[in-house]
């Protein structure tokens, strides 16, 4: 395990403000490291780095404390890394949040997809950077930001690097569309498609299992699901819809990474709703929830149509949970019949509601009702039945033609 110093710079020119790291560290745990030292500086161009006094304080630091690695908060230029790793003892590694974060995706990938994914992203942020390994790809000890490509010797020189990204692209774009075919096949079923997102490890994967039945892989752990995953669901009083799990954001995730999952992300921003779900037991809940909207304008997502629900329930007592806001705990099931209610009224703009007399001799209506229909109420006649239903909004013509509009006076 790497024991690790994480460093924070912050803009000399602005109020001292208190460095949140908490999430550095977490990342950091995520990616199997340990914390074990903090450095931070005030400056008035934070691209500079550290300066000379606060680089001599790290050094001493990274001697007293057996660090193995430091890592910035900030992303690092290749000249900048290559200044701080010059400044401390050999041998101690310098990489930004933005490797720790690739790191992490890297032990997630399991699907093929995922593992292109990773790999693209990560060639795309070491191209420009290959200067700061000396030209070369065997990177030795192993540790936080060594996995993935550069765990196979691999001859690091920008033709075979562009050569590889361009192999990477080619079968990533081949999958973007084939993904492309799917949404497309989706669509034309007239069924809404409800993306779950938000910031990551809120409980997006349980409260997806929770309204689908499925039981995806729930871990108390950062970025455990890369692959979208997608299940018909029955919203109660409303009807059939498909709701997809996806990858959860982070504060600046990093662009090689949006990049890289642009096919994943596809299938937020050809969403009909997005259901933005929120840890409300986290104290830095609004922050993720700034993040999340970042990332949704990166991807050009954010002015989709968005109900926000606040996970963790059962942790948070409910004179503290903000007013007016929809909880749930997808743990015990507390707010679910809220949720899906909230759900079905935000679902409404695709489907009608009509009232309708069927006879007991029309099969064919009959079945249309059982496969495409949610049945409100239902009154029986000798003849018939008297039926007030909702449907979809592109089947709703069809519908018209089986009867009256109107029970009569």
């Amino acid at each position: 395990m790497d024991r690790v110093i994480v460093v924070s710079l912050w803009d000399a020119r602005h109020p001292l403000r208190e460095v949140q790291l908490e999430e550095l560290v977490g990342l950091v745990s995520a990616a199997g490291g340990m914390v074990v030292g903090f450095e931070s500086q005030g400056r008035d161009n934070v691209r500079q780095g550290l300066g000379k006094g606060a680089l001599e304080r790290l050094a001493d630091q990274v001697t007293q404390l057996g660090v193995d690695l430091v890592v910035s908060d900030s992303e690092l230029s290749p000249s900048l890394a290559a200044g701080w790793t010059a400044a401390l003892p050999p041998n101690v590694r310098v990489v930004d949040r933005t490797q720790v974060i690739l790191d992490i995706f890297a032990r997630r990938a399991s699907t093929r997809e995922g593992k292109l994914q990773v790999e693209l992203a990560q060639l795309r942020y070491l191209l420009p950077r290959l200067s700061t390994f000396g030209g070369s790809s065997e990177r030795s000890g192993g540790g936080i930001g060594t996995r993935g490509p550069g765990e196979t010797p691999l001859e690091l020189d920008r033709r075979r690097i562009h050569k590889r990204i361009q192999t990477l692209q080619e079968t990533l774009d081949a999958v973007s569309s084939e993904r492309q075919v799917r949404r497309q096949r989706r669509r034309e079923t007239h069924i809404p498609q409800v993306a779950l997102v938000g910031y990551t490890n809120v409980g997006k994967s349980t409260l997806f299992g929770r309204l689908s039945g499925y039981s995806p892989l729930v871990s108390d752990a950062l970025f455990v699901t890369l692959d979208p995953t997608v299940r018909r669901i029955e919203v109660p009083h409303y009807g059939p819809a498909l709701v997809f799990d996806t990858v959860g954001f982070v504060d600046r995730l990093p662009h090689t990474l949006v990049q890289a999952f642009h096919a994943t992300l596809d299938e937020v921003r050809e969403a009909d709703l997005l259901v933005e779900v929120v840890d409300g037991s986290n104290g830095r809940a609004e922050e993720q929830r700034r993040a999340t909207d970042q990332v949704l304008r990166e991807i050009g997502a954010e002015s989709l149509d968005r109900m926000v629900v606040y996970t963790q329930a059962d942790k948070v007592p409910e004179p503290e949970r903000q007013d007016s806001a929809l909880w749930v705990s997808a743990v015990t099931g507390d707010g679910i019949d809220q949720f899906w209610r909230a759900l079905a009224e935000r679902l409404e703009i695709w489907r009608e509601s009509l009232t309708l007399f069927l006879p007991w001799t029309d099969s064919q209506g009959w079945q249309a009702v059982s496969r495409h229909a949610t049945i409100l109420s239902r009154e029986d006649e000798e003849e018939g039945s008297w039926l007030d239903v909702t449907v979809p909004t592109h089947r709703a013509e069809y519908f018209r033609t089986l009867s009256h509009p109107h029970k009569p006076g």
